[in-house]
Protein backbone atom coordinates (compact mmCIF):
# COMPACT_ATOMS: atom_id res chain seq x y z
CA UNK A 1 0.00 0.00 0.00
CA UNK A 2 1.18 3.61 -0.89
CA UNK A 3 2.51 6.36 1.99
CA UNK A 4 0.97 9.49 1.77
CA UNK A 5 4.26 10.66 1.19
CA UNK A 6 4.89 8.43 -2.04
CA UNK A 7 1.14 9.63 -3.20
CA UNK A 8 1.92 13.02 -3.05
CA UNK A 9 5.57 12.64 -4.60
CA UNK A 10 4.01 10.50 -7.32
CA UNK A 11 1.12 13.34 -8.02
CA UNK A 12 3.91 16.09 -8.13
CA UNK A 13 5.59 14.04 -10.64
CA UNK A 14 2.55 13.48 -12.67
CA UNK A 15 1.45 17.50 -12.64
CA UNK A 16 5.05 19.07 -12.87
CA UNK A 17 4.93 18.93 -16.99
CA UNK A 18 1.64 20.92 -16.64
CA UNK A 19 2.63 23.64 -13.89
CA UNK A 20 5.87 23.94 -15.77
CA UNK A 21 4.32 24.32 -18.87
CA UNK A 22 1.68 27.07 -17.20
CA UNK A 23 4.43 29.07 -15.62
CA UNK A 24 6.06 29.12 -18.56
CA UNK A 25 3.02 30.52 -20.32
CA UNK A 26 1.83 32.75 -17.14
CA UNK A 27 6.08 34.21 -17.87
CA UNK A 28 5.76 34.95 -21.61
CA UNK A 29 1.59 36.68 -21.20
CA UNK A 30 2.98 39.07 -18.50
CA UNK A 31 6.37 39.68 -20.95
CA UNK A 32 3.45 40.11 -23.79
CA UNK A 33 1.55 42.04 -21.87
CA UNK A 34 4.34 44.68 -20.42
CA UNK A 35 5.21 45.18 -24.29
CA UNK A 36 1.86 46.18 -24.72
CA UNK A 37 1.79 48.29 -22.35
CA UNK A 38 5.11 50.13 -23.33
CA UNK A 39 4.15 50.33 -27.13
CA UNK A 40 0.56 51.97 -25.97
CA UNK A 41 2.60 53.86 -23.82
CA UNK A 42 4.55 55.26 -26.73
CA UNK A 43 1.73 55.65 -29.20
CA UNK A 44 -0.41 57.27 -27.09
CA UNK A 45 2.72 59.75 -26.27
CA UNK A 46 3.14 60.62 -30.03
CA UNK A 47 -0.47 60.93 -30.72
CA UNK A 48 -0.91 63.15 -27.54
CA UNK A 49 2.42 65.22 -28.21
CA UNK A 50 1.13 65.61 -32.45
CA UNK A 51 -2.50 66.70 -31.00
CA UNK A 52 -0.87 69.45 -28.59
CA UNK A 53 1.29 70.49 -32.00
CA UNK A 54 -1.77 71.17 -33.83
CA UNK A 55 -3.30 73.04 -30.90
CA UNK A 56 -0.10 75.62 -30.78
CA UNK A 57 -0.96 76.51 -34.43
CA UNK A 58 -1.84 80.46 -34.50
CA UNK A 59 -0.83 80.97 -38.04
CA UNK A 60 -0.68 79.80 -41.90
CA UNK A 61 3.34 79.68 -41.18
CA UNK A 62 3.00 77.35 -38.46
CA UNK A 63 0.57 75.16 -39.88
CA UNK A 64 2.96 74.87 -42.94
CA UNK A 65 5.80 73.65 -40.27
CA UNK A 66 3.06 71.42 -38.50
CA UNK A 67 1.95 69.76 -42.01
CA UNK A 68 5.04 69.13 -42.89
CA UNK A 69 6.60 67.68 -39.66
CA UNK A 70 3.32 65.03 -40.12
CA UNK A 71 5.90 63.06 -42.13
CA UNK A 72 7.96 62.65 -39.59
CA UNK A 73 5.42 62.16 -37.46
CA UNK A 74 4.27 58.57 -39.85
CA UNK A 75 7.74 57.73 -39.73
CA UNK A 76 7.78 57.37 -35.94
CA UNK A 77 4.71 55.43 -35.45
CA UNK A 78 6.01 53.44 -38.33
CA UNK A 79 8.94 52.76 -36.90
CA UNK A 80 7.38 52.09 -33.59
CA UNK A 81 4.64 49.71 -35.38
CA UNK A 82 8.10 47.90 -36.98
CA UNK A 83 9.90 48.03 -34.03
CA UNK A 84 7.08 46.41 -32.11
CA UNK A 85 6.50 43.55 -34.63
CA UNK A 86 9.92 42.73 -34.51
CA UNK A 87 10.13 42.38 -30.36
CA UNK A 88 6.60 39.97 -30.40
CA UNK A 89 7.99 38.14 -33.41
CA UNK A 90 10.84 37.06 -31.19
CA UNK A 91 8.90 37.03 -28.01
CA UNK A 92 7.01 34.28 -30.00
CA UNK A 93 9.31 32.68 -31.52
CA UNK A 94 11.34 32.29 -27.88
CA UNK A 95 8.15 31.08 -26.34
CA UNK A 96 7.83 28.49 -28.87
CA UNK A 97 11.79 27.18 -28.64
CA UNK A 98 11.33 27.35 -24.43
CA UNK A 99 8.07 25.18 -25.48
CA UNK A 100 9.67 22.83 -27.20
CA UNK A 101 12.35 22.18 -25.01
CA UNK A 102 10.25 21.81 -22.38
CA UNK A 103 7.99 19.34 -24.48
CA UNK A 104 10.90 17.00 -25.26
CA UNK A 105 11.95 17.11 -21.76
CA UNK A 106 8.85 16.04 -20.50
CA UNK A 107 9.01 13.57 -23.16
CA UNK A 108 12.08 11.89 -22.36
CA UNK A 109 11.52 11.87 -18.35
CA UNK A 110 8.23 10.11 -19.23
CA UNK A 111 9.75 7.48 -21.19
CA UNK A 112 12.94 6.80 -18.75
CA UNK A 113 10.12 6.36 -15.95
CA UNK A 114 8.32 4.02 -18.30
CA UNK A 115 11.21 2.10 -18.76
CA UNK A 116 12.27 1.72 -15.03
CA UNK A 117 8.30 0.77 -14.02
Amino acid sequence: MATKASETKQLEAAIAPVVAFNKLVLKNAEQAFNMQIASLQAYAKMGLDNVSAGLEIRNADEFKAYAEKQKDVAKDFTAQMTSDAKAFGELNAKFFEEARTLTEANIKAAAETAKAA
